[in-house]
This record gives structure tokens, C-alpha cells and sequence, in this order.
């Protein structure tokens, strides 16, 4: 739609990206984009693969494009500050997401493959998925409550391999009881991103879940639609069924990156 022109989670080669910085803008200019923002993975020690390779050349490479492309596209340099990860000494805004289990000092990775996430659940929280859930939500509660993120990132991320159920019932009881304590005990009027990265790639639906959504709707929450964009290529999605699904879920408004100002608009 004409008036969402704006993406801030965006990944580049110097983090788990697949495209240049470079590339990212070119693709982000053909499509009208007004605002892009970059956000690379903070540097974690325990999974370098996939965090900040370089800053000082990440920062380099920004401050350079900045200027080469500053009368086509307004670009902002974030981070996807995860809550064992390193913040960096300057940015223009924080996502905030949580990507492990921290059990007894020893990391494990919520999202890194299905077969990975089977193993954790089974060999540290024996088997008993709603142990890890729980382990989860506290970490992003823990996550809202002490870094203040700009951006709440993929707020259930613990679904990511649950497409169809298969490793718990997301209207169960147990679930819902989780994601209640784990509401009480954070802020109402914080911003949420839509994170359409998953759906994107057909691996399953939208973050947060319709359910969730629900629910921190009911918190006044605000809500950015974000690409979680790891590839050029998505720049070109267009986001219709999107927002005809958010209306029908009640949500009237939304929020995005205009520039440096967040600006809230009518859907």
C-alpha cells in the first residue's frame, strides 16, 4: 500500500543477511521505500555466525551510503539488540528481541531449526515444551522491563517451528495462562513490529499470533509492520492481505519510521 513505504528490521551480509547494504537500498528504491532502517544482530559471543561480523565496518559502509543515497532514501542505523547481545554506542533505534534460552549460563537457540529446537526442549527441559515457554517469556519480559526497546521484535518467536501445532496447542490453556502473567507484568502503550518474515517465506504465519495480537491490542499496544527483510527480493511484498487481516482483527492504526519520527496512521 502507498502509505507503508517504511522498513526498519533489516539484515545485511554483516550479520545472517543474504545482500549487501548496498543491494538492500537499490531494491529498497525501486519499490518507493521512503525509510529504511538497518538493523544488524547484535554481537553475541556464544553464535558469532550470525551476529555483527565487523561495526566499525558496518558503520563505515552506513555513513557512506548515507551520503550516496541521501536524496533517494532516508536511511537509519539500528540494532536488533538481542538480551544477552552487545549494545552498540550509537543508533537511531533498539529492537528488542529475545533469540535463547540462557539455562545455567549455557545458551541455546530458539530459532536456529526445528530439529535443534526438538533437541533443547527434550534434553534441557526434559521433554516438557511449556517449561521452555515459560523460560522464554520470562526472558522477554526480563527483555521489555530492563532494555526498553524501541521495537518489541517477533514477540512469540517461540512458535517458529510450531506451524500446525506440532509441538503445542498455541489455544491451550497452559499457553494462554503463560502469555497472560507474562502481559501483567509488562507495560500497556509499547510498540510491537508485525514481523511478516516467516509468512513471507511460507513457513508459517505472522508474528504475534492472531491470539496475541488480540491481546496486546487489548494493552494498547502500537504496531509496526516489519519485513524482518534477510534478502533484497522482499521488498517487493505487497502488504493488502495484510492489512485487510488486521482490520478484521480490529486493529485501526499503525505505526512506522518516517524519516527519523515514528508517525502513527489510520489502516
Amino acid at each position: 500500500m502507498s502509505f507503508i513505504r517504511s522498513n526498519v528490521h533489516t539484515h545485511t551480509l554483516f550479520c545472517d543477511g543474504l545482500d549487501t547494504m548496498e543491494d538492500m537500498i537499490i531494491s529498497a528504491v525501486k519499490n518507493n521505500y521512503d525509510t529504511l532502517g538497518f538493523s544488524f544482530h547484535s554481537y553475541v559471543c556464544f553464535d558469532t555466525d550470525n551476529c555483527i561480523k565487523s561495526y566499525p565496518s558496518y558503520i563505515e559502509e552506513y555513513k557512506r551510503l548515507k551520503v550516496l543515497y541521501e536524496n533517494e532514501i532516508n536511511l537509519l542505523n539500528g540494532v536488533e539488540l538481542d538480551l544477552f547481545g552487545e549494545k552498540p554506542d550509537n543508533y537511531d533505534f533498539i529492537i528488542g528481541s529475545v533469540h535463547y534460552f540462557n539455562e545455567g549460563g549455557k545458551f541455546y537457540s530458539v530459532d536456529y531449526s526445528r530439529k535443534d529446537f526438538k533437541k533443547t526442549v527434550d534434553s534441557v527441559f526434559n521433554g516438557n515444551v511449556y517449561k521452555a515457554i515459560e523460560a522464554y517469556y520470562l526472558e522477554v519480559e526480563y527483555m521489555i522491563n530492563n532494555l526498553k526497546p524501541d521495537i518489541i521484535g517477533h514477540f512469540d518467536l517461540i512458535t517458529r517451528f510450531n506451524k500446525n501445532n506440532d509441538f503445542f496447542d498455541e489455544n491451550s490453556y497452559e499457553y494462554k495462562k503463560i502469555l497472560e502473567k507474562t502481559l501483567l507484568n509488562i507495560p500497556d502503550y509499547k510498540t510491537a513490529e508485525i514481523n511478516l518474515g516467516r509468512f513471507i517465506k511460507g513457513e508459517g504465519d505472522i508474528y504475534p499470533s492472531q491470539n496475541l495480537l488480540s491481546m496486546l491490542n487489548e494493552k494498547h499496544f502500537k504496531f509496526m509492520l516489519s519485513l524482518d527483510a534477510h534478502r533484497k527480493e522482499v521488498f517487493s511484498f505487497d502488504f493488502k492481505e495484510i492489512i485487510k487481516r488486521l482490520k478484521q482483527s480490529n486493529i485501526k492504526s499503525l505505526c512506522c519510521y518516517k524519516g527519523n519520527n515514528l508517525v502513527d496512521f489510520e489502516i
